[in-house]
């Protein structure tokens, strides 16, 4: 049978009946082959012995792998069996991270054991041997690497111990592309291909065990973190269903005491000046004034640092949750000892949220998974900050407290969970009692209310869009093509009619007006030469002839003439002036007009005559123009105007009359032109504004609550489905 030996020795076996080799009873040695008839077991019966031993080992190892041990428990029973089993000279087995991006280089040491570990290498025969380590996993194929001692090419895979090195892969799932870790056995020199093979069988049955005892804990895992998930969703469920800020706050902490196997949790809100604590789970009253609550308060100025996705701080300086520690690990996972009237941790969702949960722990603490521990924690903060910022949002509300008892129906189930109360059943049938005859007098009152609300008349007020133009508006254009010469105004400078406001020249007409002179000149002196022809007295038929001349001559100078005129009064035309007293409005006139050619009937400037009236062209949409309608024939139409640019409506308008239908300008929807008469002219300083977008409301008389909700839906009922009926 298997001695016992240290951890660092392989198995010896020791036949019953066998002497020791030392001396005899006698004081002689006895030596000499061992046969059956002297007692001494034969090659044969060793040989079957040390299977039996392998035997014995593959099944607790198997049974090992099925039992619910911790992590690092299991590696060192299976590193100490195969150890035992192979009588190599050491084991390693590598494992990958628990977190973050591996890959095949990443392999970190599990659990070693023997005299000959990678604990011996150092500088580049390290480096080598992760070389190793990464072409084996990434090939998946065990292999037995022979010794190549003093190697140093860190990018060539090799074996830099003297010894010769079995590795398997360790695989949970077969579709992965890298294992989750390898078993390393350093092997004696010398040995056969024969043991080779057949040690490197015994190490991948060593490696599917370990493989199925990893995969099992992953499933207890999933399921574990499955179940927790659950649970945590109906605890944030049951936080969303309630409406008061204080009943949250205490289920709140009362579900992360339970769902964290806590003794205490407290919920501290920092937004103000000093932390406020609002709730500590199982406790009905809060004395602000004690040494714990001073304890807690403290706890929450410790400084947060990122941790799983949360923000935690250890108030004890205890060590952390490695990821490198077994699964079990938890904030409260400490070797030194806490007291549970001390607060452990704080924990935020963000470094700028206004809530810290507080957390208490112990010795006797329940401690859970990494996974469900930290992924409780998160759902719990990020839930219940959800559902007490919602709850606010209802008690900010006028009456937002009375109406959500009323119409909100208690929650028996999570009310009885958060305060363990047991119920009767006949307690919770007139609680139900209670409650329908609560909604159905909330429903009846309610639609009472809506009743009334809907029949109550409240102002009939229609607002609208418009511009502000003035009535008389004189536009000056140019008379014919022109280049303005000279302007004699700025804007919003007072003119009297008659005065001079620009100077237009044609050189067109210019030139007409200079050929047409040179023309006339010429035929002033052949009217000349006609007339002393006649003066002269020649013949009878050169008389004629002179004469027929001389008309056509001063046809022609009387055309010229007419054309001078007509060129003349072209050129007055020019000259801009005013036709009545007048403010101008022409904004960058000289940037705009000096020394620019203008086209016929181009406009030059206005005029915004002094003493006219004003009036305010606003769009009425076509949804409301039966109703505007209605108070204008009822003689109850008002109107006020407000410019752009102010919230007041200080100016008073008379309704007068329809206009075309033209789109909106802001949606391109058809609506009606309505023209409105001012009292006052509205001006900005000093000074009118023509074509001022304007901002109008129309008092249309009353009209009950409900249709004026009601109306925009009805006209789309009556523009869908009028044609129909």
């Amino acid at each position: 049978m298997m001695t016992s030996t240290a951890s660092s020795e392989p198995f010896v076996f020791a036949p019953s009946g066998s002497a020791p080799s030392g001396s005899a009873g006698n004081g002689s040695s006895t030596r000499g082959p061992m046969n059956s008839a002297t007692g001494n077991p034969s090659s044969q019966s060793l040989v079957d012995q040390a299977r039996q031993e392998i035997t014995q080992i593959v099944r607790e190892v198997a049974a090992a792998s099925h039992e619910p041990r911790k992590r690092a428990e299991y590696f060192r029973f299976l590193a100490d069996r195969v150890l035992r089993a192979m009588a190599g000279h050491g084991v390693v087995i590598w494992t990958r991270p628990l977190q973050g991006d591996s890959t095949a280089g990443d392999y970190v040491v599990e659990h070693r054991l023997g005299r000959v570990t990678d604990s011996a290498l150092v500088d580049e025969a390290e480096l080598v041997h992760q070389c190793l380590l990464a072409e084996v996993a990434t090939e998946g194929v065990p292999v037995v690497v022979p010794p190549t001692p003093g190697a140093d090419q860190i990018d060539v895979p090799a074996n830099p111990m003297p010894y010769p090195a079995a590795i398997v892969p360790i695989r949970i799932d077969p579709s992965t592309s890298l294992p989750e870790g390898l078993i390393e056995v350093f092997l004696d020199e010398g040995g056969t291909a024969a043991s080779q093979r057949g040690a490197l069988r015994f190490l991948a049955q060593m490696s599917d065990l370990a493989g199925e005892f990893l995969r099992m804990r992953r499933l207890k895992k999933l399921s574990q973190l499955l179940d927790a998930t659950d649970r945590v969703d109906a605890a944030v469920e049951r936080l969303h269903r309630m409406t008061s800020t204080a009943m949250i706050q205490a289920a709140w902490v009362d579900a992360a005491a339970e769902l964290l196997r806590l003794p205490r949790v407290a919920l501290c809100r920092v937004d103000t000046t000093q932390p406020r604590i609002v709730a500590v789970s199982h406790v009905d009253r809060i004395d602000q004034h004690s040494e714990a609550a001073k304890a807690i308060r403290l706890a929450t100025g410790h400084s947060l640092l990122p941790q799983h996705g949360l923000w935690f701080a250890d108030c004890q300086d205890a060590p952390s949750p490695s990821d490198s520690d077994d699964a079990e690990s938890t904030p409260a996972d400490s070797e030194t000892v806490r007291s549970a009237s001390e607060p452990s941790w704080v924990v935020a969702a963000h470094p700028d949220s206004h809530w810290r949960l507080v957390g208490f722990t112990s010795d006797e603490t329940e401690h859970l998974s990494e996974e469900v521990y930290w992924g409780t924690l998160n759902r719990l903060l990020v839930g219940g900050a959800s559902a007490w910022t919602a709850a606010r949002r209802i008690e900010s509300v006028p009456g937002g407290r009375w109406f959500s008892r009323l119409l909100v129906e208690p929650d028996s189930t999570s009310t009885d969970a958060v305060r363990n109360v047991s119920v009767s059943s006949r307690i919770r049938r007139r609680r139900a009692n209670r409650s329908r005859i609560r909604k159905a007098a909330t429903w009846f009152a309610a639609m009472v209310v809506i009743g009334i609300l809907v029949c109550l008349p409240m102002p009939s007020l229609v607002p609208v869009t418009g511009v502000i133009r003035p009535v008389e508006l004189d536009t000056y254009h140019a008379a014919s093509d022109a280049v303005v010469d000279s302007l004699h105004v700025d804007h919003g400078q007072m003119v009297r009619r008659g005065d001079l406001l620009a100077t237009l020249t044609s050189s067109d007409l210019q030139e007409q007006e200079t050929s047409l002179l040179g023309r006339q000149a010429v035929l002033m002196r052949q009217q000349e030469q006609v007339n002393q022809t006649l003066m002269s007295r020649p013949s009878a038929q050169s008389n004629s002839e002179s004469i027929h001349d001389g008309r056509e001559v001063e046809e022609e100078i009387e055309s010229i003439r007419r054309q001078l005129e007509i060129i003349r009064e072209s050129k007055d035309r020019l000259v801009l002036r005013a036709l009545r007293d007048g403010r101008v409005d022409a904004w960058r006139l000289q940037e705009r007009l000096a020394n620019r050619p203008l086209r016929r009937g181009d406009d030059v400037l206005s005029v915004i005559a002094e003493d006219t009236a004003w009036v305010v062209d606003a769009r009425v949409p076509q949804t409301r123009l039966q109703t505007v309608d209605n108070a204008l024939q009822s003689e109850t139409l008002t109107a006020d105007v407000g410019t752009a640019w102010s919230s007041k409506m200080n100016l008073v308008a008379t309704a007068e009359r329809f206009g075309p239908i033209v789109p909106d300008p802001t949606d391109g929807t058809p609506s009606v032109v309505m023209r409105l008469s001012l009292d006052q002219p509205p001006k900005l300083g000093d000074q009118p504004l023509a074509e001022m977008p304007a901002r109008v409301t129309l008092h249309c008389g009353h009209t009950p609550v409900g249709w004026f909700f009601v109306q925009d839906v009805v006209h789309w009922c009556q523009v869908q489905w009028g044609g129909y009926f």
